[in-house]
């Protein structure tokens, strides 16, 4: 038997064509990229503590922080959030490393030689993390760019004391 064009259909997940001759289904399934650790997310996000540098000593703060951030971003992703939301997330782990390191080298030596999770704990809580230098909460735009990075930070806290 014979099947009109009618008969065919395509979804945004597969593309099938039945055959004329047979009633066979061919079909194409689009593959999604897979997303499983956190380079997937951000290309270069092992260069996050380059970035983050102010000095040399910083370097080695900065990958310690990336310790403690990796496995927060893996739970993230065995959830199953949306690759949107966990890009939000990274971005603002990326800001609060950055913070962090920045904070180190403008009057906060002494947390400087805390191990890492200590020294994540000094900037973060159960309420937010740090007020980030450059944002100004008076404005509505930075304002929410600020309740977002305090939501990753309370995320990060919860995950992180859960987790000692």
């Amino acid at each position: 038997s014979s099947r009109s064009v009618a008969s065919c259909y395509t979804s945004k997940l597969e593309f099938s064509t039945r055959c004329s001759n047979d009633d066979a289904i061919m079909s194409k399934k689009k593959t999604a990229k897979k997303y499983e650790k956190p380079v997937d997310y951000f290309k270069n996000f092992y260069e996050w503590p380059k970035d983050w540098m102010g000095a040399e000593e910083d370097l080695i703060i900065g990958i310690a922080l990336l310790t403690q951030f990796t496995p927060f971003i893996e739970s993230l992703i065995k959830q199953g959030l949306a690759v949107k939301t966990i890009k939000h997330h990274m971005g603002n782990l990326a800001v609060l490393g950055s913070e962090i390191i920045r904070r180190l080298n403008d009057g906060d030596e002494k947390n400087r030689n805390l191990p890492p999770r200590r020294l994540l704990l000094e900037y973060i809580d159960d309420q937010h993390g740090p007020l980030v230098d450059h944002w100004d909460p008076n404005d509505s735009i930075e304002e929410t760019h600020l309740k977002a990075f305090d939501s990753t930070c309370r995320k990060l806290f919860k995950f992180t004391s859960a987790s000692i």
